[in-house]
């Protein structure tokens, strides 16, 4: 489903319509990660209910109070979709200083973060995948959850069409 520009806020419900787009790409079958989905753990998080789905406008609320929300959910990660406000654009944010922001605000907890800009030149196995996100995210999820993850993966095809510079930026090693 998608909506064309339109010249008043979109409802909850568009914005939601705009992420399901856009989780069900990351969990379709792609073989720029050796016929793995973009991404492999998404599905059974949305199937088992435990990764809550936020909306979020800065200028209605602050990261902490975000936070607090999951903090005291039950779930075990978050996707945290960021929207534009009148003083806020998240095209003008840079991804990597606002990631180190999160962290540090996160560096106490057995949580990290991860974020995704549309707007930002990146890409996996060739592919640009976060461009194709309708907006900027933040992925909360306990850094043991992102760890154990990432060590699956190293014993699958998925890295098999990244590039030494996409394995680098990513960490892996013993690729290629």
């Amino acid at each position: 489903m998608s909506y064309q520009l339109e010249l008043f806020d979109k409802s909850e419900q568009q914005i939601r319509d705009e992420i399901q787009y856009y989780f069900d790409y990351l969990q379709t079958s792609n073989d720029a990660f050796g016929g793995m989905p973009v991404c492999p753990f998404l599905k059974a998080e949305l199937e088992s209910n435990k990764l809550m789905v936020e909306i979020w406008k800065p200028n209605e609320s602050s990261f902490s109070d975000v936070w607090n929300k999951f903090y005291d959910s039950n779930y075990d990660s978050a996707i945290v979709i960021c929207l534009d406000t009148d003083s806020f654009n998240w095209k003008d944010v840079d991804r990597k200083s606002y990631q180190k922001f999160i962290q540090k605000f996160l560096k106490e907890t057995k949580y990290k973060a991860l974020c995704f800009s549309p707007f930002e030149e990146h890409t996996a196995g060739g592919e640009e995948t976060r461009k194709k996100s309708p907006y900027f995210l933040i992925n909360i999820a306990t850094r043991d959850a992102l760890n154990q993850a990432h060590k699956k993966l190293l014993n699958t095809k998925y890295f098999k069409n990244f590039s030494s510079s996409e394995l680098k930026t990513l960490k892996v090693k013993g690729i290629k």
